[in-house]
């Protein structure tokens, strides 16, 4: 039997950039294609995209050495420049990764933008999907300061 591995992450970025931008390089499905891919050995491809309470996306993260991963978020909770809430699950092949609940919180600060982000993650296969998400979305979250500089 694989145990199933838990872990809470908790990253915090400052941006210079109002809520309502840094919102907006979440709502915007092209804009997270570009910061959400880690590095330039990842890509990131939207199948589906609804931004907004209740809605679903459905992203391939395609990996250099041949990794492909499907990626289906569901969102709970979503505060226009405030905060956005969502689940995602994570397969690879018919095998289930990763389960996690993703919580954003923004918050204007004299600099611009707290972010706040939480993630409660259980890997189910071993793969070290736990370790891989901290520093995915570590990546991705100073990726995003690339959308406040167009």
């Amino acid at each position: 039997m694989t145990p199933i591995k838990h872990a809470m992450l908790v990253m915090e970025r400052t941006y210079k950039a109002t809520p309502t931008r840094v919102f907006a390089a979440w709502e915007d499905k092209e804009a997270r294609e570009r910061w959400q891919a880690p590095d330039d050995t990842i890509q990131i491809k939207y199948e589906e995209s609804n931004f907004r309470q209740s809605g679903r996306d459905v992203a391939r993260c395609i990996e250099q050495d041949g990794g492909k991963y499907l990626a289906t978020v569901n969102y709970l909770d979503i505060r226009r420049e405030e905060r956005i809430v969502f689940s995602e699950a994570v397969t690879q092949g018919n095998a289930h990764v990763s389960a996690a609940l993703v919580c954003v919180e923004l918050c204007p600060v004299s600099e611009g933008t707290r972010q706040l982000v939480t993630i409660q993650i259980a890997a189910f296969d071993g793969s070290g999907m736990e370790k891989g998400c901290e520093h995915g979305w570590g990546m991705a979250l100073d990726n995003i300061t690339e959308e406040f500089e167009q």
